[in-house]
């Protein structure tokens, strides 16, 4: 549909670039026509004793063809281009025709009106019209040709031996500059053209990159969003186990008061069970927050601590690092309090300690993850630091981009730091760079402006 209404404004505006040349041409006929007459009719009341008898075209013909000319304007004007366009190449072809026939077919003016209906077939009509008009002119100068072989027609070949007339010297000059002006029309319009094809290709250029961006961010976001799910699925197996076990203890110690309040009602045992079952429950609830903040996607800014969130990261990696045999020690100079979205802080926090949690193979020795919080002078800084296989030199400078990915098992997207980084840059204005040796261990450093 679309490709069909480029189309049409294609074609509504070389129809109106060839209707705007054509009144050109036929303005500047009219006008050449006009001044050839008053020229031929003061020769005529002046200058009597100069010789006519042999001028290319009669005063009649050339004024019956000003009528004309004026009558294809209004038409024109009214809309008509296309159908005025034919009629004045069909003018000039019988004046060239009229001329061939009376002066021979190597008469001067009759071979300029041929080149110029060739020219203006080509510019109002087409390249396609301006082939058939040659093909037609061919075949009418052979025709002529052989009618004056004959002696079918009779050709005036007196001019040969004689000068040129001023009327003859008028029409070819007026004939010529027509030509001109035609091709300056066409070129100037061939010129504006371009620049408009130009033009037009540079926004479509700039449209199509605007469209990428946005699509790219759409796609990055819905990626995101799947990443983040898949993330959340990795996780779950481990969160769901440890949920069991204090499920299971709440349960234990229940049944507990059940028991001594049948054998031993003593308040002292029933509260000091009542006690073990509530930090049980609590427990639980601090997994299901956890839960609920790793599957929330709303922005929800507000104060709230580092440290806390950085406990409930480590909670969360509580059962990957158990089963690892992975020790994490967290060590902050302070309880600090920022005002953001602590779901995204959070989102960062674990994908960092997941991936330190990663990086350890089976036979790395001092497997810890060592986390480092602390507040300076007008910013604050959280390292997190491994003791893995490390991130070798040539890609380190890689590992933000999306879908790059070192995990060649299916096991991963290659999202997980690209969208930290966002969330880091974007989220809380900060900044997030990455130190690593082979074999020794990698510390991501993330700083936030206070």
């Amino acid at each position: 549909m679309l490709k069909t209404l480029k189309n049409l404004k294609i074609k509504d505006e070389s129809r109106l670039r060839q209707q705007y040349i054509l009144n050109i041409i036929l303005n500047t006929v009219i006008i050449l026509t006009f001044i050839g007459i008053i020229i031929i009719v003061y020769h005529l009341l002046f200058t009597p004793s100069e010789n006519y008898e042999h001028q290319s075209l009669p005063l009649i013909t050339i004024l019956t063809i000003l009528g004309l000319l004026i009558s294809l304007r209004m038409a024109s004007y009214k809309g008509y281009g296309r159908f005025s366009s034919y009629i004045l190449i069909s003018i000039l072809f019988s004046l060239a025709t009229y001329i061939s026939c009376n002066w021979g077919t190597d008469s001067q003016a009759g071979i300029l009106f041929y080149v110029l209906v060739i020219v203006i077939s080509g510019i109002l009509i087409g390249a396609k019209f301006s082939l058939i008009s040659t093909f037609a002119i061919s075949i009418t100068l052979f025709a002529v040709n052989y009618l004056h072989s004959y002696q079918i027609i009779k050709a005036d070949r007196s001019w040969i031996y004689e000068s040129w007339s001023n009327t003859d010297v008028l029409i070819t000059s007026i004939v010529l500059f027509i030509i001109a002006v035609v091709l300056w029309l066409f070129n100037r319009e061939l010129s504006r053209s371009e620049t408009e094809l130009k033009t037009e290709r540079d926004l479509l250029e700039v449209r199509i990159e605007e469209k990428t961006t946005e699509l790219k961010i759409i796609q990055a976001k819905e990626i995101a969003q799947v990443y983040h799910f898949a993330e959340f699925g990795k996780l779950s197996s481990g969160l769901f186990h440890d949920l069991i076990n204090p499920l299971t203890a709440l349960m234990l110690n229940i049944n507990k008061v059940k028991l001594d309040s049948e054998n031993e009602p003593s308040f002292n045992i029933i509260k000091s069970e009542i006690n073990a079952a509530m930090k049980a429950s609590e427990k639980m609830k601090d997994f299901i927050v956890s839960v609920r903040k790793q599957i929330n996607f709303q922005d929800q800014k507000k104060d709230f601590s580092l440290n806390q969130e950085i406990e409930e990261a480590i909670t969360i990696l509580n059962y990957k690092t158990k089963r690892n045999k992975i020790e994490i020690i967290f060590n902050a100079t302070k309880n600090i309090i920022i005002h953001g979205d602590s779901v995204k802080f959070n989102q960062v926090v674990t994908n960092i300690i997941s991936n330190a949690i990663d990086s350890y193979q089976e036979d790395s020795l001092n497997r810890e993850i060592n986390i480092v919080l602390t507040e300076l002078e007008n910013k604050i800084e959280l390292k997190i630091s491994d003791n893995g296989r490390g991130i070798e030199e040539k890609i380190i400078n890689k590992i933000f981009e999306p879908f790059f990915t070192t995990k060649h098992n299916g096991a991963n997207l290659g999202l997980g730091l690209s969208l930290i980084k966002k969330i880091v840059e974007e989220s809380f204005l900060g900044i997030i760079f990455v130190h690593s040796k082979i074999n020794i261990g990698t510390t991501f450093t993330i700083q936030i402006p206070q």
